[in-house]
């Protein structure tokens, strides 16, 4: 009668078997504490986030990075300033961090061996809790060096009409450029049969006079209506903690 031999693999599996079979409440110990765990660090990741704190420098290597998520300050500024957003500390934001980015933090610690902190967020005025006192947060993290990289971006887009309506209010010039755009519409879209006088042959002159007239009028309604609404430009607020 010929023997067959002991297949170790089957009756390790065998062991494991009844081990679990007598032990199920210890797995699922293992597993409730794994889950634990794994809260625990999200807690962690969120009081981080939160936490407002002074410039620091995440030590990433930049070799393990897309190059494609890393941003110059200048980039951020630029993009802040064209749809008129904030540029400001975790701590300041009130919404709420998706499951998603939590898992982009994770990952990119156990990555780089580091715990991750000084946390960014370009988002709306609206969704911070400035001082004093439409919606697509990015969240990054500072490299150093005046670089930054985008972990995570949610919400819904931006409409592609914010960056047109908000124009006037980038900077002194944009406004100024906007008013006379306004004037010179005005002012080339009227009928030259309503411009023109019984004797004129032309009308570009009564034009080129009522273009000056409707600007110095746009003006000091901008001036009197426009900066008590606006209150500052872009390019001022697009780091500011204050309702400005």
């Amino acid at each position: 009668m010929l023997i067959k031999g002991v297949d170790l693999e089957r009756e390790l599996v065998r062991e494991q078997q009844k081990r679990l079979a007598k032990e199920p409440d210890e797995v699922l110990n293992a597993f409730k504490k794994l889950l634990a765990d794994d809260d625990k660090h999200d807690e962690q990741i969120l009081k981080a986030i939160f936490t407002a704190t002074d410039e620091v420098e995440n030590d990433l290597e930049y070799s393990k990075l897309n190059p494609a998520l890393i941003f110059d300050i200048q980039d951020i500024k630029n993009i802040c300033i064209h749809y008129r957003l904030r540029f400001l500390p975790g701590g300041l934001f009130k919404g709420e961090i998706p499951q998603e980015a939590l898992t982009k933090i994770k990952q990119l610690e156990r990555k780089h061996g580091v715990d991750l902190a000084g946390f960014k967020i370009v988002a709306p005025a609206a969704m911070f809790n400035l001082k004093e006192k439409d919606k697509d947060p990015l969240l990054l993290a500072p490299l150093g060096n005046d670089k930054y990289y985008l972990i995570h971006k949610w919400g819904t887009d931006l409409h592609p009409l914010r960056k047109i309506l908000v124009y006037p209010f980038r900077n002194f010039v944009s406004l100024l450029r906007t008013v006379a755009g306004v004037a010179f519409f005005i002012a080339a879209i009227i009928p030259s049969s309503v411009m023109m006088g019984p004797h004129d042959t032309t009308s570009l002159h009564i034009r080129v006079i009522l273009f000056f007239y409707l600007f110095l009028a746009f003006s000091g309604m901008t001036a009197l209506y426009g900066f008590s609404r606006m209150r500052n430009f872009n390019a001022a607020l697009w780091k500011s903690q204050y309702t400005d």
